[in-house]
């Protein structure tokens, strides 16, 4: 339960994550939206297993490769705010749940969350922080490992639901040539938490 806390509380803190939520809700609906919260959770257990077999830990320990995830985080969030901002030219009346085109197919949705996921520094930082306070070394580690996986798993999905249902709503009240201001407001929001991540790359924050 403790767990399920933290994790709870560390996906509601505003982030990369939480902002793709609130953009797929906003622009294709809840359901669509899953598939995005499926690559957050994806890229939980990627960090998870790392953490489970050591990798995570050397990683963090060599301010170098930190710099390295963190670069790569910051310029594919630049390369998703770009695109954004270039949909929001074209005002939309209602969700695309269509998907239609390659980009924002349920593969792509799923990709682009589980890339911004897997590049956040946060969550190379929470992993490692967190999870070996939960194990206990007398039992069986993979079994332990496993739950706290699901853990993750249910408490990111749950929080990410709210967002992306806060970001349909918004796209329902906002519907017309007024929904591009949404866009363009999460697109300049990427290209802020870009601009923070790069900074921290180059040790100015």
């Amino acid at each position: 339960m403790t767990f399920a806390f933290i994790s709870m509380l560390g996906m509601a803190v505003p982030g990369p994550d939480v902002v793709l939520a609130i953009t797929n809700g906003s622009r294709y609906g809840v359901r669509h939206a899953f598939f995005g919260m499926a690559g957050v959770v994806l890229s939980d257990l990627v960090l998870i297993c790392m953490v489970g077999l050591g990798f995570a830990a050397l990683l963090v320990a060599s301010e170098f490769y930190l710099s390295a995830v963190r670069m790569v985080g910051a310029f594919y969030l630049i390369f998703i705010a770009v695109g954004v901002l270039r949909a929001s030219e074209a005002p939309r009346h209602r969700f695309d749940l269509s998907l239609p085109d390659k980009g924002h197919s349920t593969k792509a949705l799923i990709l682009r969350c589980f890339m911004v996921a897997v590049t956040n520094p946060g969550a190379w930082l929470f992993f490692p922080a967190i999870l070996p306070s939960f194990i206990d070394t007398n039992e069986p580690i993979a079994i332990q490992y496993a739950v706290l996986a699901i853990i993750a798993a249910v408490a990111d999905v749950s929080v990410l639901m709210l967002y992306a249902t806060l970001g349909s709503r918004a796209a329902a009240l906002l519907a017309g040539p007024n929904a591009m201001w949404i866009d363009r407001l999460y697109g300049i929001t990427l290209l802020g938490l870009s601009s923070v991540l790069i900074l921290q790359s180059l040790g100015h924050l």
